[in-house]
């Protein structure tokens, strides 16, 4: 069977939240607006002259902390406590998530409006939902993706460029992830899909992302800034937005849900330690030497090429590493990726290999602080 789950649109321009009450208007007169302080502070302005243009009633809440099951039910009760007949996301991952289920639980449309392009949760059908400490709790499956995806590449071009860089290196993951045992002659449409677009987003963004970078680092906004939002949302989220029978089989993600378990890690990005654990499957794929030292330099331009030290993991590193071993077998055993690698050391012993490979392959230090 195959399921797809796509916005109903997806605009991405230069001012484009100028116009969000427009695209909200044909589902009511009201909506509940959920956003995190940086994103009210960047987007209120425009937000509250778009909405009042089309007369929406608009309500907020401020959203803090890490989204999770309850904060979701407790935003959906609101909602039917309320007759509120939309959501409107509009912020980060952590937004999006929790505001893409509680949609799903109240049953009622969401509009994201993101103002950061680290990853694709504007656009996917899938909630990643989190304990109240930060670890990793479960992924809720949402029965529709946001109704509309407003991406306006003023704000996310203005954002600080560490969020661009790990928007980016998280979108070149659909690639590595998605053809791990790629096989030629499985004629399943969802999964041929998956991988030419994931082609596509990485072909694009290995040309032009390192220059995309040095261009927002001087406020500079082209075609090709939007071109790379739109591979990090659009291209990245539609990778998924076609659910088939083939398994996924990557490491990277396995590897970013699972360490979140070590709360030291918290403070570092989705895409960052997305990064670390692509060098991770290099290693685990026995790739060449000189395969992977292309990859960490391919990061080292993008700066995410970081070490142990940097994503988290430092003092009793054995034991830390032990525990997000232990937590990928549990959660994600079935991997592919997994199951030529018997040896109960073999993620551990990888994950010292990607910190030398880091180190040896020469880099900028300081990244996360960039």
């Amino acid at each position: 069977m195959l399921q797809i789950k796509t916005p109903d649109i997806y605009i991405s321009e230069p001012g484009a939240i100028e116009f969000l009450g427009s695209y909200i208007s044909e589902h009511g007169k009201r909506a509940l607006i959920i956003w995190s302080k940086t994103a009210r502070e960047v987007t209120r302005e425009a937000v509250t002259e778009s909405l009042k243009s089309q007369s929406i009633d608009m309500s907020e809440y401020l959203f803090e902390g890490y989204p999770t099951l309850e904060k979701a039910g407790e935003l959906a009760e609101l909602a039917k406590e309320n007759d509120i007949p939309l959501f409107i996301a509009i912020g980060g991952g952590k937004v999006m998530d929790v505001t893409k289920a509680a949609g799903d639980l109240a049953n009622i449309p969401v509009i994201s409006v993101p103002t950061i392009a680290a990853t694709c949760a504007a656009w996917a059908a899938l909630s990643v939902l989190y304990t109240d400490e930060g670890n990793f709790d479960q992924f809720w499956r949402n029965n529709h993706s946001p109704k509309a995806v407003i991406a306006d590449t003023d704000i996310l071009a203005g954002a600080p460029i560490r969020y661009l860089r790990a928007g980016i290196v998280d979108t070149l993951a659909k690639w590595y992830e998605t053809t791990v045992s790629y096989d030629s002659e499985i004629l399943d449409f969802s999964y041929i899909n998956s991988i030419n677009t994931a082609r596509l987003a990485f072909e694009f963004l290995n040309e032009y992302g390192t220059e995309v970078i040095k261009n927002a680092e001087e406020n500079i906004v082209d075609e090709y800034t939007v071109k790379t939002v739109d591979a990090i949302i659009f291209l990245a989220g539609n990778v998924g937005s076609y659910v088939g029978e083939k398994a996924f089989s990557g490491f990277a993600h396995p590897f970013y849900h699972s360490s979140r378990i070590i709360k030291e890690t918290r403070d570092t990005l989705h895409g960052e330690l997305v990064a670390f654990g692509l060098i991770m499957q290099a290693i685990l794929e026995r790739k060449s030497e000189a395969e992977i030292s292309e990859i960490v330099s391919r990061f080292n331009e993008l700066k995410v090429a970081f070490t142990l030290e940097e994503i988290g993991i430092y003092e009793q590193i054995e034991e830390k590493l032990q525990i997000i071993s232990d937590r990928i077998y549990e959660l994600f055993g079935g991997i592919r990726i997994l199951a030529d690698h018997e040896d109960e050391r073999a993620l551990i012993d990888a994950a010292y290999q990607a910190d030398e490979y880091v180190k040896k392959y020469g880099r900028e230090a300081a990244y996360a602080n960039g």
